[in-house]
């Protein structure tokens, strides 16, 4: 399974106006509802609120990566947004984040492969720079299907997808 497939143009926001941590970690877990993979908003925020408990999201260069093992996941899903002007998510770095990507996992397993396998296409800031430029949902996930082709030939094991 690819990331991209793990994510639909209802999975992704662009250019959105966010002012907070907790405004930004709200509207992606709304973006997880719309994007058809979770049912319970209520439970995927108290997971998420014991995630970033135990340690920021935040992995520096303006991007973080809120992910959990979430129970009521019918699917290891990402969910993605752009922050127009930054927040302040209390980056290592100090710096604004502006690049969000949300994991909610089925499993531990599949959920850390995810992760990895973002982070590496991440470390390169030519391309997450790309990504923040992205104009449209369809170009942002057409930037991210390129460079995952090119950075990772062979693919994760597939999974069913309920909307597409």
């Amino acid at each position: 399974m690819e990331l991209r497939e793990m994510m639909n143009e209802y999975a992704v926001e662009i250019g959105a106006e966010l002012y907070s941590k907790e405004e930004a970690l709200t509207r992606l877990i709304e973006l997880q509802k719309e994007s058809g993979a979770i049912r319970d908003t209520r439970s995927l925020r108290r997971e998420i609120n014991e995630r970033e408990q135990m340690g920021n999201t935040a992995v520096s260069c303006r991007i973080a990566i809120p992910d959990v093992i979430h129970r009521g996941a019918e699917r290891t899903t990402i969910t993605a947004i752009t922050v127009k002007d930054g927040i302040d998510y209390g980056a290592p770095d100090r710096r604004p984040v502006n690049l969000l990507f949300m994991i909610a996992g089925k499993n531990a397993d599949e959920a850390a492969v995810v992760k990895e396998r973002l982070m590496r296409l991440l470390s390169d800031t030519g391309f997450t720079a790309r990504l923040n430029a992205s104009k449209n949902k369809k170009e942002f996930l057409a930037l991210l299907a390129e460079r995952e082709k090119l950075r990772f030939p062979s693919t994760l094991p597939h999974h069913k997808s309920r909307r597409g």
